[in-house]
């Protein structure tokens, strides 16, 4: 059983490094190599943070103080469970790091860092953001609401173009950023007081 196991695992992994080298180096275009590097950083985003906690802030007061709490403690506990959970845990190499993979990889980003690879924080806090934001939001961003998992998954994706994370640490990320948001907007959507794009406040 336990060789059955550890096959398995081979055999995951193997997939994985072979998944990772499709996106990485034989899915590279000039396009990706100009966008890819900077749409992955928390930085290029920024404008774009300011302007929805002012257009919150403006709009409704103390009650978008409320939802910029939950989506904090939202982010904070998931990255706190990536860092010091999983990360620790498993201990996993990054590609651009992994001897396996030595030579091979296409390291699109000045360094590779010296963290541990599964998981992605980058996958799991932005799928995060993603998803308490459709969950609480959905009345005010309506259809449009979706495109914030195509922007989370860009910026999977990108971890796995610039060479720093497999597609495992990426889909394992997103999955648990999702469950964690999924679980404090559920709460967050349980208290009537915190409410602020119900279908009478709508922007």
């Amino acid at each position: 059983m336990l060789v059955q196991k550890i096959t398995s695992l081979e055999k995951i992994g193997q997939l994985d490094r072979w998944l990772f080298k499709q996106v990485n180096s034989t899915g590279g275009n000039t396009f990706f190599d100009w966008l890819l590097p900077s749409w992955r950083t928390p930085s290029f985003w920024i404008p774009a943070y300011v302007i929805l906690l002012l257009v919150l802030i403006y709009r409704f007061r103390q009650k978008a103080g409320w939802w910029i709490f939950f989506l904090i403690a939202t982010v904070g506990l998931v990255d706190l469970i990536g860092n010091q959970l999983i990360k620790q845990t498993f201990q996993r190499l990054r590609p651009c790091n992994d001897p396996l993979l030595a030579g091979e990889v296409l390291l699109r980003i000045p360094n590779c860092g010296t963290g541990f690879s599964f998981i992605s924080n980058h996958a799991a806090n932005h799928f995060a953001i993603a998803t308490f934001m459709f969950l609480t939001l959905s009345k005010w961003l309506g259809k449009t609401g979706y495109l914030l998992f195509f922007w989370a998954f860009l910026v999977g994706y990108a971890q796995i173009y610039v060479g720093v994370h497999y597609p495992a640490d990426v889909l394992v990320g997103a999955m648990v950023g999702t469950t964690v948001a999924a679980l404090f907007a559920k709460q967050y959507n349980k208290q009537p007081r915190f409410a602020i794009f119900d279908s009478e406040n709508s922007i």
